[in-house]
């Protein structure tokens, strides 16, 4: 069975439609359905039902659609890491979780691309746990990450930590204070970044500690919003301080969190490529 006949049988399944499917693959109608008929011959088994509305799929079809999916998938994974394994040396892949760009300083990339000319930079942004999962499964060379890692996988460097703080705006009971405990935010309607960012998860985690579920109001994916909500009064933001100098609203106060989950930004790569040349350039860098 031939994979280019899975991918064909798979355009035709989704569209329910030959004329349709080989459009999209560029191949005949009369050379799509025959890619058909000899995978059916293949597998001794019918895989459609031609009907007036379109191809129906049979149970068998049904069944190979879905297990092919799997498998195709397993292969573009298995060439895309031996991709990998050839341009080592050539290519980094580089993933930052949300939030890390912020204050990762992008001109050290630059700097490493010019030390470093003939290796290109290839880097996306992606959730905490994504980038730790596709440095440990090799997809990507390096991950900038945030919070605890805990796979002994993983060589991991610390470059910067900070506590998380608290957004109170002027005229709640809690503006004066010079400082804050997770204690204070119980019963508190909060303002925070959604699932995808690391100090949700340590507010969630931190408010635990202390014997009780956060009241958080609103999740959301954009830092900016959490001081234009808190200033609309609609709750307590729960941010990192690395946007103080951009607070030029007045009636707004950000006070520190002592006793939160600090956020701290580390490097990780898998432990046996952390001596690299490349890698270890770009550490060294960064560092």
């Amino acid at each position: 069975m031939d994979t280019k006949d899975l991918r064909a049988f798979l355009r035709v399944y989704e569209e329910k439609s030959v004329n349709k499917a080989a459009k999209q693959l560029f191949i005949t109608p009369q050379g799509l359905s025959r890619v058909i008929h000899n995978l059916e011959t293949d597998l001794d088994t019918e895989l459609f039902t031609r009907t007036p509305g379109g191809m129906l799929p049979t149970d068998s079809g049904v069944y190979l659609y879905e297990n092919s999916r799997t498998l195709l998938q397993e292969l573009d994974a298995l060439e895309t890491g031996i991709r990998r394994f050839r341009n080592r040396g050539s290519r980094m892949e580089i993933g930052f979780s949300c939030g890390v760009l912020n204050v990762f300083p992008l001109q050290k990339l630059e700097a490493y691309k010019k030390r470093c000319p003939a290796i290109t930079i290839q880097w996306e942004e992606a959730s905490n746990q994504d980038v730790l999962d596709k440095v440990l499964k090799r997809e990507l060379d390096v991950g900038f990450v945030i919070g605890q890692v805990g796979s002994r996988e993983l060589w991991v460097k610390e470059l910067f930590r900070i506590q998380l703080s608290v957004l109170v705006y002027e005229g709640h009971p809690l503006y004066g204070r010079e400082s804050l405990s997770v204690q204070d935010l119980q019963g508190e309607p909060l303002i925070s970044l959604n699932e995808k960012f690391s100090c949700y998860h340590s507010l969630v985690e931190r408010c635990r500690d202390f014997g009780f579920a956060p009241d958080i109001v609103v999740k959301t994916m954009e830092g900016q919003l959490i001081y234009r909500f808190c200033k609309e009064k609609i709750g307590l933001g729960i941010v990192v301080d690395i946007h103080r100098d951009e607070i030029k609203q007045d009636g707004l106060r950000m006070i520190g969190l002592s006793d939160s989950l600090p956020w701290k930004i580390s490097i990780v790569v898998r432990e046996e490529r952390k001596e690299e040349k490349g890698i270890l350039e770009l550490v060294r860098g960064i560092v």
